[in-house]
């Protein structure tokens, strides 16, 4: 019953860009760092895989393109072109599509946080409370990400050991799953078969074919979360073993960039911190011990060198590295 093509899930990511930086940086010079430093290691995939291709080794090709992880930007694309349709309310989040999963790619973080809210609601709904909230919400509930949102939180959770949150996020999602579907062959957008869906399932029989479809979305997630994790420890001793021969054959180490160091890799204009200022001209300016406090992220050392330097010019210093970015005030 389900329409997803499943085979997708098995280079998924799951974190977001904003939940790997450290509590005291900036949020917005994180998340440029994590996403560049991500877009590099694509660079990097096509770069070797056209090799490959260039030297005729189209098998050594395939399988390094089924090594590429999946996550946000690239897990869906556009198959057809949209029509952007005008909803009663304003919106214009309503839109036709075709291939199952295929989407246009925008900020799907942008979408959570402008939305949580919402998403978090129709979360825990029930039957009758899901149907109130997708007819009151539906230019957000309806949207591809929202669709997206909750098969990743459902994964998410499975791999957590929540099983009855995954179970619950499963079946929301579900919902949102099996409207797109009932929307799809209409060539209608998916907020305007809401009201038909709910009744179309509103007898227990109906009901219980709907569980089926929850109850095979579920089978497969769950199998997915057992093999993610066996496949995650699997990399990460992979990785382990390579950083241990890298590290003695003098070689670069393959673990995320720091971010002072990171920051020397984006344009002025990317890394250009809240305040207007470059943290890496204000990184410059800094005495060496400030330097080597960002350097090693040691809020301890940070401190020890604020009670020996005179205040107004730690003040003076410290001030520089929040409106660039370096230092978090919040």
């Amino acid at each position: 019953m389900s329409g997803f093509d499943y085979s997708k899930w098995d280079r998924l990511e799951i974190s977001d860009d904003e939940d790997t930086f450290h509590p005291n940086l900036d949020k917005g010079l994180n998340i440029r760092v994590n996403r560049i430093t991500r877009d590099r290691k694509e660079d990097e995939i096509e770069t070797e895989k056209k090799k490959l291709e260039d030297a005729g080794q189209l098998e050594k090709a395939a399988k390094l393109e089924a090594k590429r992880p999946l996550h946000v930007g690239n897990l869906c694309h556009v198959a057809d072109e949209r029509t952007i349709i005008q909803s009663s309310d304003g919106s214009k989040s309503d839109k036709l599509r075709k291939g199952g999963e295929s989407f246009k790619v925008d900020d799907y973080s942008l979408f959570k946080s402008d939305n949580q809210g919402i998403l978090d609601k129709f979360a825990v709904a029930d039957w009758e409370t899901s149907e109130g909230l997708l007819k009151e919400y539906g230019h957000i509930l309806m949207d591809d990400y929202a669709n997206n949102y909750y098969m990743l939180a459902a994964l998410d959770e499975e791999m957590q050991g929540n099983r009855k949150k995954m179970l619950q996020l499963a079946r929301q999602g579900q919902i949102i799953s099996q409207i797109h579907q009932l929307a799809e062959p209409l060539r209608r957008p998916p907020r305007d078969l809401v009201p038909r869906f709910f009744e179309k399932f509103e007898g227990d029989s109906s009901r219980d074919a709907f569980q089926e479809g929850v109850d095979h979305f579920t089978k497969h997630l769950i199998q997915r979360a057992i093999v993610k994790k066996q496949e995650q420890e699997e990399e990460e001793k992979k990785v382990v073993a390579e950083a241990k021969e890298n590290e003695a054959a003098g070689e670069e180490d393959l673990r995320p960039l720091p971010l002072v160091e990171a920051m020397y890799s984006m344009t002025k204009e990317e890394r250009k911190g809240p305040g207007g200022l470059d943290p890496v001209e204000v990184f410059e300016s800094l005495p060496e011990e400030l330097q080597n406090c960002f350097k090693s992220g040691d809020v301890e050392m940070l401190k020890e060198v604020a009670q020996t330097m005179p205040i107004e010019e730690f003040e003076r210093h410290f001030d520089r590295c929040i409106a660039a970015g370096l230092w978090s005030s919040g």
